[in-house]
């Protein structure tokens, strides 16, 4: 394909997915340099404004040059949860793929009465133990109704990390990184680390599942000759197994670079070589000052926190965002909404 100044263009196609999101300056830049002079490839947009996440997001694209190419058939709900969509969206109206009814049940906080949060993201929100305390009443009214909350057949569908991270019990945590990516999708050395290598040997320690647990050291395992090899393992792992469950993430981490099992990789080795090297702290770059501002942080949080991320991470518990919530993939979704005057809403499918 050709421009219209003769020239081979390499991309005559592009399409960008999840197209809220992305970013206000480059999406201008499209428009500037090829939407406003009908030249260059074919761009595909595909996403809903309405679920835009990031503040940094363009949300809704409006140009003439575009053709707006409606999804109208719903082939994830029940036609009782289209119906409920139909009414909260007039203007995307959707059409139902499933004969299924399905119900739809809403629990809301407009009797409480007393203060509320305040604040761009949390104006009107309940406070944080109410809030707590309304979704677990509302969770014990539905195990009443026969929901199961393994995570098997049910998921509470919240809409940002943050509020899941104060649910499950990690939000210090969360706190520490400057975005979900480092800790949700281990991008982190360290929490890398806690959820692929440690996390898998204790867990197969407790269950006795000692095959697994030396699989995961590598080329790790200890040699084993005599009963005092093996009572110095069970002591290392015992002592390794109550610091993880009552002491911080700094003393897991000095434990195991005494004990050397499993060892600490190489990459998170370098940042205690680097801080000791260090003369001037104040005389560092911005970025590697805050890389051990964020090391010295995370080391004084419990490392419960990690434990309970690392089940979020592995799928073991029921929670998720709407990324990981696919409709008919579940029989019971229960939906928290935080900042809506709706508080919990509860769907069927």
């Amino acid at each position: 394909m050709q421009n219209k100044r003769g020239k081979l263009n390499p991309f005559p196609v592009i399409f960008i997915d999840e197209y809220q999101d992305t970013d206000k300056h480059f999406i201008e830049a499209i428009k500037k340099h090829f939407l406003d002079k009908n030249d260059g490839p074919l761009f595909g947009f595909f996403g809903d404004h309405w679920q835009k996440i990031y503040g940094t997001g363009c949300g809704m694209i409006e140009h003439e040059s575009l053709k707006i190419i409606d999804k109208r058939v719903n082939f994830r709900s029940s036609k009782t949860i289209v119906d409920c969509l139909n009414r909260i969206r007039p203007e995307l109206m959707q059409e139902v793929n499933d004969s299924e009814e399905g119900s739809v049940l809403v629990f809301h906080s407009n009797l409480w009465k007393k203060e509320r949060r305040t604040g761009a993201h949390w104006k009107g929100d309940l406070p944080t133990n109410i809030a707590h305390h309304s979704l677990e009443q509302t969770k014990l009214e539905l195990l009443g109704r026969g929901w199961d909350f393994s995570g098997k057949k049910t998921k509470i569908l919240m809409l940002t990390h943050n509020l899941i991270a104060q649910e499950q019990g990690y939000r210090n945590l969360a706190d520490v990184f400057p975005n979900n990516d480092s800790y949700i999708k281990k991008e982190d050395d360290y929490i890398a680390f806690f959820v692929n290598i440690l996390e898998q040997v204790c867990i197969a320690y407790e269950n006795r599942k000692f095959g697994q647990m030396f699989s995961r050291l590598e080329g790790e395992r200890p040699v084993i000759r005599s009963h005092k090899d093996k009572l110095a393992m069970v002591t290392h792992m015992d002592r390794l197994i109550f610091i993880r469950n009552n002491k911080s993430i700094g003393e897991v981490i000095e434990h195991l670079r005494k004990a050397n099992s499993p060892s600490l990789p190489a990459n998170i080795e370098k940042y205690k070589t680097e801080l000791s090297s260090v003369e001037k702290f104040e005389e560092l770059e911005e970025y590697t000052k805050k890389k051990f501002e964020r090391i010295k942080k995370l080391k004084i949080i419990p490392y419960k926190e990690v434990i309970a991320l690392s089940k979020f991470i592995e799928h073991q518990t029921p929670f998720a965002t709407k990324h990981g919530v696919k409709g008919s993939e579940f029989e019971n979704v229960l939906v928290v909404l935080g900042e809506a005057g709706l508080h919990i809403i509860f769907l069927k499918c």
